[in-house]
C-alpha cells in the first residue's frame, strides 16, 4: 500500500470518528463524544473541528482549563474564529482580559460581522474605560464605584488592581493588600506586584515587599526601576552583595546611568575603588557634549578620584592626617573643569537655584569660600529648608559671635535638670547627647560596651525630651551598670511630638551648646560622641591624642560641601583657651540659628569648619590633633577605639524596638559591629527587664 493510500485511508477514518464523535455530542453523550475526538486528535492532530468540539465536551464537563489548553494548540496551527471565541471567553472567564481582548480581535479580523466576538470587545473595553476613569485619589465614591466594577466583574484582574491602588490611597491597607492579591493570582502582572511590593514596602513590611518586587523581576528581568527599587531595597536589609549585583544588572541595562554608577559604587569602593573610579569616567565619557551630564558625572568622580589617589599612596581615604590634605589635591584639575562647567551652565541660567548650589560647591572645593558663600546665599534663598541658608563666611558674622556672652547662648533654652553627677575624672569624660529614643536604643548598648572594654571611664548623658517616668528608667538603669561612673542630665524642649525635621536639627546642634556647658562645668577634657557606636577598647589613648593639643576631631578629605568636612561624631576638647574658644564659637554659632529660627541637619559640622576658618585667618586656631582610622573606626579593627555604625541598620534596629522581631538586624559583608552590638543590646534587654516597664 502506498504512502498516500495510507494518508487517505486515516482521513477517511477520521472523517467516520468525527461523524460519530458529532452524533453523541448532539445526543448529550459527552463520555462517548469524548473518546471519538481523542481518536481523533490521536490520527489528524491539527482538525480544527476536532479541537472544537473537544473543547466543548470539556467545558461542558468543568474543566475549562483542559479545553484552554486544547484551544491555544490549535490556535497555533489555525483555529476556527468560532474556537477563538470560546477561547477567548474561557479567558476572559479567568480574568485573562488582555487575552480574551486579542481572542476576539483575531475573531473579528477573520469575521467582521461576528455579533458575540464584537460584544464581548466592547465590554472588555468598557469595562477598562470605566476602571481606569474612576479616579484612584481614594474617596469613599471612588472606591464605591471600583467596588461596584469588581461586583460587575469579580474575575477581572484590572478591575481588582485599580480598587487595590485606590485603597491604598486611603490607606486602608488590609483591603487594599486582599484586592491587590486577588488580581495578582488571575492576571500575575508586573504592575500589581509592583503595587503590592510598594504597598509592603510603605507598611515597613521589608522582606515581604522585595517578595514581590522578585516575582516581577521574574516576568520583567530587564526593567531598569525595578532592578533599582530591588537593589535599594537590598541595601536596607543589608544585603550588599545583592544590592551590588542589582545595581550592577542596572548598568548593563542603563550603560553609564549616574542613579544605577552612584548607588554601584557607593557599595563596591571599599573593595573595587578603581573600578568605581572607571565607572564614574565612563558615564562622563558617555555624557558627550551634555554640560548637565558632564556636570553630574565630575560631581562624583572628583571624590572618587580623590579618594583613589589617596589609597594607591597608602594613605587613608576618609581621614585626614594632614591639614593639608583637606579639599582636594589629586583631582584639582577634575574639580578645576567642574567648576568651569558649573560657571558656563551658570551663566546661560542665572537665579537657578540647582545650577547656584552647583556652581558654589565646585568654588568652595576650589577653596573660595568667599567666592562660594554668595552663590551659597543666592541659592539658600530658594531653598531656605536646607543647611544652604546658615553658611556664613563673612568676618563680621564671627566677630557677633565673639561678643556672645555664656548667658547669650542659652537664652532661650530649656533648663538643665541634673538627675545624677559626678566628679571629674582629669584623664576626661565621656559625653553622650540625644533624645530618650536614641538613648534607649543606641546610648544604653554603648555605655554597655563601655563597661566591658573601658570600665574606668566616666559618662555624661544627657538626655533631650525625657520625660519624668523615661528619666527615672535612665536612672535606674545606669545604676546597674557598676563600675561605670556616670552624670545624667535632662532638659525638655517639647519636641516629640514636633516636626521630625525640627527635633533633629534641635538635638544634633543643641547637644554643641550643651557641650560647652559641661565642658566649663567640669574643667576637664571632655569628649562627644554620637550614640550609635561601641566602644571596642579602652578609652585612655584615644583620649590620649588631645595631648599637645586643643581639640580633636576627624576631618575628611576629598569633601565638597562645608557642612561635610569636620566630622562630628567624635569631638575631643581639652581645656586650654583655644579649645574652649573655639568650642564657644561652635556653640555661638549654633545658638545664633537657634534664636533666628534656622537650625537645619549639618549646622552643627558647617559650624566646626566655618568657626575653625574663621580662627585660622585671624591666626587664632585651636591645635588639632586629626583622628584616624583607630579613633574613629568605620572599618572595624582589632584595635578600634570607637567603632563606628554605618548604613541603613540603625533605622532597622529603631524600627525593631518599635515592632519587636518584626525586622531582626542581618550580617552581610562581615560586618562584625552588627554582631557586637547585637550582644550589648541583649544585655540591655536583660537589665530592662528587671526595671519597671515604661507606660509609653
Amino acid at each position: 500500500m502506498s504512502q498516500n493510500t495510507t494518508i487517505s485511508a486515516g482521513a477517511t477514518h477520521a472523517a467516520e470518528l468525527l461523524r460519530i464523535a458529532t452524533a453523541a455530542l448532539d445526543a448529550g453523550d459527552l463520555a462517548d463524544a469524548e473518546t471519538q475526538l481523542r481518536q481523533v486528535a490521536a490520527i489528524a492532530p491539527n482538525d480544527p473541528v476536532a479541537a472544537h468540539q473537544l473543547a466543548v465536551v470539556l467545558v461542558k464537563t468543568n474543566r475549562s482549563e483542559e479545553a484552554a489548553a486544547v484551544l491555544k494548540k490549535q490556535a497555533s496551527v489555525g483555529a476556527l474564529p468560532v474556537s477563538l471565541l470560546l477561547l477567548g471567553t474561557l479567558f476572559e472567564a479567568t480574568g485573562r482580559v488582555q487575552d480574551a481582548e486579542l481572542c476576539f480581535e483575531k475573531v473579528l479580523k477573520r469575521e467582521p460581522e461576528n455579533q458575540a466576538a464584537a460584544a464581548r470587545l466592547a465590554a472588555i473595553r468598557e469595562e477598562r474605560r470605566a476602571a481606569n476613569n474612576i479616579s484612584s485619589s481614594g474617596t469613599a465614591d471612588d472606591i464605591t464605584a471600583l467596588e461596584q466594577a469588581v461586583e460587575r466583574a469579580p474575575q477581572n484582574a484590572a478591575a481588582l488592581h485599580n480598587l487595590g491602588c485606590a485603597l491604598v490611597r486611603a490607606k486602608r491597607f488590609a483591603d487594599a493588600e486582599s484586592m491587590l492579591r486577588q488580581s495578582v493570582q488571575i492576571s500575575n502582572h508586573p504592575q500589581t506586584w509592583m503595587a503590592l511590593g510598594e504597598l509592603y514596602e510603605t507598611t515597613g513590611h521589608i522582606p515581604q515587599a522585595y517578595g514581590c518586587y522578585k516575582n516581577t523581576f521574574n516576568v520583567a528581568p530587564n526593567d531598569y526601576h525595578l532592578l533599582m527599587k530591588l537593589g535599594a531595597l537590598t541595601e536596607v536589609m543589608e544585603d550588599k552583595p545583592g544590592a551590588r549585583e542589582h545595581y550592577r544588572r542596572a548598568l548593563e541595562v542603563k550603560p553609564g546611568d549616574y542613579q544605577a554608577t552612584s548607588k554601584y559604587t557607593s557599595l563596591i569602593f571599599d573593595k573595587e575603588p578603581e573600578l568605581a573610579v572607571r565607572s564614574w569616567e565612563d558615564v562622563l565619557t558617555k555624557a558627550g557634549d551634555n554640560v548637565e551630564r558632564q556636570s553630574a558625572a565630575l560631581d562624583q568622580l572628583v571624590c572618587h578620584k580623590e579618594w583613589w589617589e589617596r589609597i594607591k599612596r597608602g594613605e587613608m581615604p576618609y581621614h585626614c592626617a594632614r591639614l593639608s590634605d583637606l579639599f582636594f589635591t589629586y583631582a584639582l584639575d577634575d574639580v578645576k573643569q567642574w567648576d568651569a562647567i558649573n560657571q558656563k551652565r551658570l551663566a546661560d541660567k542665572p537665579g537657578n537655584p540647582s545650577l547656584l548650589a552647583a556652581a558654589a560647591l565646585s568654588k568652595f572645593s576650589l577653596r573660595d569660600r568667599h567666592g562660594a558663600e554668595t552663590l551659597f546665599r543666592a541659592a539658600a534663598e530658594k531653598a531656605p529648608d536646607h543647611v544652604l541658608s546658615t553658611i556664613r563666611f563673612e568676618p563680621a558674622f564671627y566677630e557677633q559671635l565673639r561678643a556672645f556672652t555664656d548667658a547669650d547662648l542659652t537664652r532661650t533654652l530649656p533648663p538643665v535638670i541634673v538627675a545624677a553627677s559626678l566628679v571629674p575624672d582629669p584623664k576626661g569624660i565621656l559625653y553622650l547627647s540625644c533624645n530618650f529614643t536614641y538613648f534607649r536604643a543606641f546610648a544604653l548598648p554603648m555605655v554597655v560596651s563601655m563597661r566591658e572594654t573601658s570600665p574606668h571611664t566616666p559618662v555624661h548623658i544627657h538626655i533631650m525630651d525625657a520625660n519624668e517616668e523615661e528619666t527615672a528608667f535612665a536612672l535606674a538603669f545606669l545604676q546597674k551598670l557598676s563600675p561605670i561612673k556616670f552624670a545624667l542630665s535632662v532638659e525638655r524642649p517639647g519636641l516629640t511630638k514636633g516636626p521630625i525635621q525640627e527635633a533633629r536639627s534641635y538635638y544634633h546642634a543643641v547637644r554643641f551648646i550643651r557641650f560647652y556647658e559641661h565642658l566649663r562645668h567640669y574643667g576637664v577634657p571632655l569628649w562627644l560622641m554620637d550614640v550609635d557606636a561601641v566602644i571596642n577598647t579602652d578609652l585612655d589613648g584615644l583620649f590620649a591624642t588631645l595631648d599637645g593639643n586643643d581639640v580633636a576631631m576627624r576631618i575628611r578629605p576629598g569633601r565638597k560641601e562645608p557642612w561635610n568636612q569636620f566630622n562630628a561624631c567624635v569631638v575631643g576638647a581639652g581645656t586650654s583657651g583655644p579649645s574652649f574658644e573655639y568650642i564657644r564659637l561652635v556653640a555661638a554659632y549654633l545658638a545664633y540659628f537657634f534664636q533666628n529660627n534656622g537650625l537645619r541637619w549639618g549646622i552643627d559640622q558647617l559650624a566646626m569648619y566655618g568657626v575653625f576658618a574663621d580662627m585660622e585667618d585671624r591666626k587664632e586656631e585651636p591645635r588639632l590633633a586629626l583622628l584616624g582610622e583607630r579613633e574613629v573606626d568605620y572599618t572595624y579593627r582589632d584595635d578600634g577605639y570607637v567603632w563606628c555604625n554605618s548604613g541603613a541598620g540603625k533605622f532597622q534596629h529603631l524600627k525593631r524596638i518599635a515592632k519587636p522581631n518584626s525586622l531582626p538586624l542581618a550580617n552581610f559583608d562581615g560586618n562584625k559591629f552588627v554582631g557586637v552590638f547585637e550582644r550589648h543590646w541583649k544585655e540591655c534587654e536583660r537589665i530592662a527587664a528587671e526595671l519597671p516597664a515604661l507606660s509609653t
